[in-house]
């Protein structure tokens, strides 16, 4: 069963007119307060997939990107959820974002 978000300031329009501008959009507020059911609400009434991934200190490039995989004397690419989405042509969220480390 889907959580239902209430939408009291109009996220949901706001996010279906970035969307149809091809505008990324950031949600921005403290824990617990719906911004992931507002994603999911969203990408369920754009009829789109939903690909996400919760950034930690532990995320790394090839959770996004994607790695080479060796199996069987063959090496293979196994896709991330950032080429996933792109191919899909689904909708990518980034939860956390702020906890990602940067490697300069």
């Amino acid at each position: 069963m889907m959580e239902t978000y209430l939408d009291w300031n109009n996220s949901l329009d706001i996010l279906t007119k970035a969307y149809d501008a091809g505008l990324f959009s950031i949600i921005i507020g403290p824990k617990g307060t719906g911004k992931t059911t507002l994603v999911r609400q969203f990408a369920s009434l754009m009829n789109k997939d939903l690909h996400s991934v919760n950034f930690s200190l532990r995320t790394r490039e090839s959770h996004l990107i994607g790695s080479k995989t060796l199996a069987k004397g063959e090496v293979n690419f196994v896709e991330g959820i950032l080429i996933k989405s792109m191919r899909d042509g689904g909708l990518l969220y980034l939860d956390e974002l702020n906890a990602a480390e940067l490697q300069l």
